[in-house]
């Protein structure tokens, strides 16, 4: 008799539970070699699906696949193989005990979340794999070990398995934050392996294997450095961005670590970073290179100068979906669905992504976010304005990081003008250096800016007439504040007073196409020496490259404050230009606690340069006075940086501490898996994405997708319409439908603005704070 896992849906074919078991094991133990714990990975492939072998679910998918009525999800197929592994081993040693432990919880919770091993006095790990009722359980052992392997093979497999655990804990040390990733990491690859040959069945496709490209890829970058090399004039300025990337270029040889790269602005960072990894991934067999940036804006300039450079489109860029389907269960997605999204596990040579979509990989619910995760192993991992962590998320990056240099043999990259004390905290980053030699001196030769605290309180009259001022003296200026209603204002105010010339207003209100059209239109006009007046958000700040003769900014953390005067004299149009800091009195920042507490701490330091001119090296963005803010910042911050949650608990100690073991009856690992999982988002409150109808293009991609169209045409206009989307609260959004500017495109699942909704000033003209959060996914 044939045991049935899948049926193909194009011709009803059959895979069966050994040849489905089999091969998702081979899978597995493939991806499990990074790691050297193939027989571990393996294992928990083996037995994921060992309770499809029972009669009730050979009857299910019987009446499921012939039309007849079936519930999705009304037989238990995953507990089995998690029972039978928790059972053969409870008991023994305590090593064995922690493989049962890892691998069953993998198992049973291969259709949703990690369980809880403890919370409280209850478990819902041991409720689900030691006393739920399987009538079938003995039946299932049975065939089991009649088809896919015998009883002594797999206690043979088993041990194999223990002593990778053992081989593993020896080399990587054995705690409770290993035992928290490792059992994320096989999650990950049970996860990968189970929907990876499930897909290779229903398309009668086997991947075909990515081959490694990146010794090509660093010859094309040596060319091109060269160029630029013979191209540029012989300069200071030059000469010492040609140190800083051959720097780069030797660290390489140093073992895989946790460096930081504090090139300042204007200094190559991109190129550098690049040239590093791809040289240290040849020497140390790295599989891939990951950047992730703090927000969308950057990813795809980023992404298109490394394609540019190395010549390629094998470059990924993953971020947010247009489509909200990241918390959509297995069995409430159709199989196309399904299809389309299997394959979003970056699996490609070079990958960018977000800040937002990598923490998600180690925390956040839905098994598309933990699929990705074994990926990041044998990897180069590099960050972007790493200074952009969430405050509440510093101790779980962390702590990420350092399991990605100890546990999954990846080398991590920290790259930032900005760097914050990430080693000053309680959950310390273990940092093995920095890689630009005298830095100091590498930052005082690139200085263009030096910043100007104007005394007294700036409302926005006083404010404009200000502008007015430094635009007669200067031509051009910059103006970025921390809320969209002061910016607003503003722009609205100086409208009145230059009313023939053309303003620019820039916050995330605008679609990511009407901020790009705009930007280009700047940056063409400065170009030109023609005025620019813009007034701007904290977006402008985020990877931007504009330069104006003059900037203002309004009090907030130093690291925006140095982001904002890297947008001045960026590429040295004069000698020195001045950044203006100013307090702003009709800001409210009250809700938004970083920049509250940041600007406080900032204030302190003026004071401090005021009584002692030598303080901080006598320049207020030194490394220096970068470090002593950032130090203060999260001391300030320190119950705030292990994410704290509504019931008075933190999310970081539920995985990376390790309660008392009272009771021997009790599971020896205590991680709240699924606990963290349904607290745990980067953002605090869930926004949605909305297309708008900016400009022709938009209105024809809204028609489009409101037409009779195929899922391939949905996918192709969906990923055009990601520059044509802004991110709306839930509270927006309900404002909207109370207007009736709101419409829905494929059955619900996307929301499109009308045109009366959106406005060629302002993008959405509704008021909404918290500015930066719509960039991070």
């Amino acid at each position: 008799m044939d045991y049935i896992a899948h049926v193909r849906s194009s011709d009803h074919a059959i895979q069966t539970v050994k040849e489905h078991l089999l091969d998702a094991r081979a899978l597995a133990e493939n991806w499990g070699i990074a790691l050297n714990i193939s027989k571990i990975c393996g294992l928990a492939a083996l037995l994921h699906d060992l309770g499809k072998y029972s009669d009730a679910f050979q009857d299910y998918i019987r009446r499921a696949t012939s039309g007849e009525k079936a519930t999705r999800g009304e037989v238990d197929h995953a507990t089995a193989g998690g029972r039978l592994l928790f059972d053969m081993l409870k008991g023994t040693s305590v090593t064995k005990q922690l493989l049962a432990e890892m691998i069953s919880n993998a198992v049973i919770s291969h259709h949703g979340n990690l369980h809880d091993y403890v919370s409280g006095e209850e478990s819902s790990f041991l409720k689900r794999v030691e006393t739920k009722e399987l009538k079938e359980y003995e039946i299932c052992k049975y065939r089991f070990f009649d088809e896919v392997i015998s009883e002594s093979d797999f206690n043979q497999y088993v041990e194999a398995a223990h002593l990778e655990m053992l081989e593993y804990f020896k080399k990587v040390g054995q705690n409770t934050s290993v035992s928290t990733f490792l059992t994320k990491f096989i999650f990950s690859v049970l996860l990968d392996a189970d929907r990876t040959n499930t897909r290779q069945f229903e398309t009668e496709k086997s991947d075909v294997d990515l081959v490694c490209k990146l010794p090509n890829y660093r010859q094309r970058l040596e060319n091109h450095i060269l160029h630029l090399n013979e191209d540029a004039p012989i300069t200071p300025i030059n000469l010492l961005r040609r140190q800083m990337s051959d720097q780069c270029k030797n660290h390489a040889k140093q073992p895989s670590g946790i460096y930081t790269l504090s090139i300042p602005t204007g200094g190559g960072k991109t190129l550098a970073s690049l040239r590093y990894a791809l040289h240290h991934s040849i020497l140390y067999n790295k599989q891939r290179i990951i950047y992730v940036v703090p927000f969308t804006t950057i990813i795809e300039q980023n992404a298109q100068v490394t394609r540019d450079v190395l010549n390629t489109q094998e470059v990924v860029e993953h971020h947010s979906n247009v489509i909200q389907s990241e918390d959509l269960s297995d069995d409430e997605m159709n199989l196309q669905t399904k299809l389309n999204l299997a394959k979003d596990n970056w699996d490609a040579p070079i990958i960018f992504t977000t800040m937002v979509q990598y923490l998600n990989t180690f925390y956040a619910k839905g098994n598309r976010n933990t699929r990705r995760m074994h990926h990041l192993s044998d990897a180069v991992v590099i960050f972007d304005e790493v200074q952009k962590v969430p405050t509440k998320c510093v101790s779980l990056f962390n702590e990420s990081l350092n399991f990605l240099k100890n546990g999954m043999n990846s080398s991590v990259l920290l790259c930032t003008a900005t760097q914050p004390a990430l080693d000053f905290v309680k959950r310390r980053l273990i940092n093995d250096g920095e890689i630009i030699k005298d830095l100091p001196t590498v930052t005082e030769a690139f200085k263009r800016t030096e910043l100007e605290v104007l005394s007294g309180e700036y409302d926005t009259q006083r404010l404009s007439t200000f502008v007015q001022e430094k635009a007669t003296e200067n031509k051009s200026v910059l103006v970025i504040l921390n809320t969209k209603p002061v910016v607003r204002k503003l722009y609205e105010s100086l409208k009145e007073a230059f009313p023939d010339e053309e303003l620019f207003h820039l916050s995330t209100s605008m679609c990511a196409a009407h901020r790009k059209d705009l930007l280009k239109k700047i940056t063409e006009r400065l170009k030109a020496n023609k005025r620019v007046i813009c007034v701007s958000t904290q977006l402008i700040e985020a990877g931007v490259d504009v330069s104006f003769p003059c900037v203002i900014r309004s009090f907030a953390g130093l690291d925006s404050i140095a982001q904002a005067a890297g947008r001045c004299n960026r590429h040295g149009e004069s000698e020195i230009s001045t950044v203006y800091v100013i307090n702003h009195i009709e800001e409210d920042v009250s809700k938004l606690t970083d920049i509250e507490k940041g600007q406080r701490i900032v204030k302190r330091m003026v004071v401090d340069l005021k009584r002692d001119s030598g303080a901080y090296g006598g320049d207020l963005l030194s490394p220096a006075a970068m470090r002593r803010y950032f130090t203060e910042f999260y001391q300030v911050r320190e119950y705030d940086l292990d994410y704290p949650i509504k019931t008075s608990e933190c999310l970081a100690p539920m995985l990376f501490e390790m309660n008392e073991r009272k009771d021997t009856n009790k599971p020896l690992l205590t991680a709240r898996h699924r606990t963290v999982a349904d607290h745990f988002q980067v953002i605090d409150q869930s926004t949605t994405d909305v297309l708008v109808p900016y400009t022709k293009k938009g209105a024809e991609l809204i028609a489009h997708l409101n037409g009779d169209i195929s899922w391939e045409q949905a996918k192709q206009w969906l990923k055009e319409s990601q520059q044509y989307s802004i991110s709306l609260y839930a509270h927006e959004i309900k404002n909207l439908e109370r207007t009736d500017s709101l419409m829905t495109l494929l059955d619900g699942q996307v929301l499109a603005l009308h045109d009366s909704a959106y406005d060629k000033q302002f993008g959405l003209n509704q008021s909404q704070d918290s500015e930066m959060q719509n960039l991070m996914f």
